[in-house]
């Protein structure tokens, strides 16, 4: 088995556990180690081998990412569309999409080398921008932000579903969210939560003017047309946090359903926690506050 491993080199706990896991690693499989991470942990390039973190998981059979969800997101975008899946190991504060912890590693590992894992896709949307008589698409696994960068004001987002018009919201920003970005930004700004395995996109104003202006729930197949109305300034649209473009005025960003998807893996033990476990233990569920 060829895995590749990428991690957050900004993270000073994964110099104290990867290291000797690493070197048990390679005595199991042929790994692939980031060069940013392998640089940060002084690997010896006789032992690791050392590809460059946008083209590591290239011929790979799975992309181990150390860190918390920025790490995973990061990494599904380098990903893209060559369908290696992805296992997040946790090395961060909240987070939804790691599906083990640091102390997990070796047994995780373990079952992962003898195939005990499945995988679940995870919908990807893609943003079409047209401007000056070019056509960009930039792609999130998260969410897209739509967000009115330093400016005081409100600005004013005209929303249609396919050609049927939605709102004009004004508000600090908009969201469009997939299921996996719904416990994200999305959440923290009132939207619902989406199982991960739901075929819908999710619409959450930020900080709307009106009391109205609710989140809304449409069909994956829908296009979701954002156009920045009413105003001379631009506006920012960030992809998953990870990439961010200025919107001039009436300029039209159409949001679908990328033609792709990222899979996630989940071990076939129980080590891993469902969906709804990870809800009430992340967000603390049931548990009483005045203690």
């Amino acid at each position: 088995m060829r895995l590749a491993v990428v991690g957050n080199i900004t993270n000073p706990s994964i110099t104290a556990h990867v290291p000797k896991w690493l070197d048990w690693l390679v005595s199991r499989a042929e790994a692939i180690v980031a060069e940013d991470l392998a640089q940060l942990l002084k690997l010896d390039a006789s032992r690791f081998k050392v590809a460059r973190r946008d083209r590591v998981h290239a011929g790979c059979d799975m992309v181990i990412s150390l860190g918390g969800d920025g790490t995973i997101l990061s990494t599904a975008h380098i990903v893209g569309r060559a369908n290696v899946p992805i296992l997040g190991v946790k090395f961060g504060g909240l987070g939804f999409l790691v599906e083990i912890g640091p102390d997990e590693l070796y047994s995780a590992l373990e079952n992962i080398l003898v195939g005990k894992y499945e995988t679940q896709p995870r919908m990807v949307l893609e943003a079409r921008i047209r401007d000056d008589e070019e056509e960009v698409s930039l792609f999130a696994m998260n969410d897209f932000v739509f967000d009115k960068g330093g400016h005081f004001r409100l600005v004013r987002l005209q929303t249609h579903i396919n050609n049927e018009f939605l709102n004009t919201y004004i508000a600090d920003g908009l969201i469009v969210a997939t299921p996996t970005g719904s416990t994200a930004y999305s959440l923290a700004a009132g939207g619902p939560i989406l199982p991960p395995e739901m075929k819908a996109m999710v619409i959450t104003p930020i900080c709307p003017h009106s009391l109205s202006a609710r989140p809304v729930v449409i069909p994956e197949e829908k296009i979701v047309t954002v156009e920045f109305i009413g105003s001379d300034i631009d506006i920012n649209l960030s992809a998953d946090g990870q990439a961010i473009r200025k919107i001039k005025p009436g300029t039209p960003v159409k949001i679908r359903k990328a033609d792709y998807s990222i899979n996630l893996v989940r071990l076939l033990d129980p080590i891993s926690s469902g969906f709804y476990d990870t809800l009430r233990a992340k967000l603390h569920w049931g548990e009483d506050v005045r203690k």
